[in-house]
């Protein structure tokens, strides 16, 4: 007898690596890191937990596995001779990619995955073939990092959950400040409606001036 051609498709998919840290990740991304289980991992799977045990041999192979993936999402810059354009391009990339994966932010893999180290690389790559030494590429990478995963903490906790309570809040510090004369930060707190990343942007440039003038005169100086 054959099935009506609106049935539900039933047929399991076979269980692999990929299978399970794309489902892992998708648990993770919408209900987050502390959702991920081994047993809610296999009922979205549809298989018994110690299914995937002969895949993955704990759960922290699982989060180093999506860890990976996130940063398998970022758009590496090849080979260029405009270092700030590569190194800018990079880094948005890694900023935009951890604002879809905000938890993967907040955690290290115990070891770099493929991708992880792919983007180390060739981060350490732009800066070298610019003309940093081994020394200055490796301060400035750190310095790109945590300006990135700095960013990413400020940009989620000033993201709105409820516009409208967001505008209202809003509206009721400008009040205040204006009673209490605080114009400067009243222009401040104005400002942050109208940012959509821009701040990033900025400051991303303005570590980029920095790193380039290090290049302009002895490491001694």
């Amino acid at each position: 007898m054959s099935m009506p051609d609106d049935a539900p498709d039933t047929t399991r998919r076979p269980l692999t690596r990929d299978s399970i840290l794309s489902a892992a990740l998708e648990l993770v991304d919408t209900e987050g890191l502390d959702a991920l289980t081994m047993r809610a991992l296999g009922a979205r799977l549809g298989v018994e937990a110690m299914s995937i045990y002969h895949h993955l041999p704990s759960k922290q192979a699982v989060i180093d596995g999506i860890v990976d993936l996130v940063w398998a999402e970022v758009t590496l810059t090849g080979e260029t001779r405009d270092w700030r354009k590569a190194v800018r391009r990079t880094a948005r990339s890694a900023f935009t990619t951890l604002l879809r994966h905000p938890w993967a932010n907040r955690i290290r893999a115990t070891s770099g995955g493929p991708a992880r180290m792919a983007y180390i690389d060739a981060s350490l790559g732009h800066l070298r073939r610019a003309g940093f030494t081994p020394e200055q590429a490796f301060h400035a990478h750190h310095v790109l990092e945590a300006y990135i995963q700095g960013y990413v903490i400020q940009a989620l906790d000033f993201a709105p959950t409820d516009a409208t309570a967001e505008r209202e809040q809003r509206d009721a510090a400008i009040a205040y400040l204006e009673q209490v004369g605080h114009t400067h930060l009243i222009e401040h707190v104005s400002l942050h409606a109208a940012d959509q990343g821009s701040g990033f942007d900025f400051g991303l440039m303005l570590l980029l001036d920095g790193l380039d003038g290090r290049l302009e005169r002895p490491e001694s100086q």
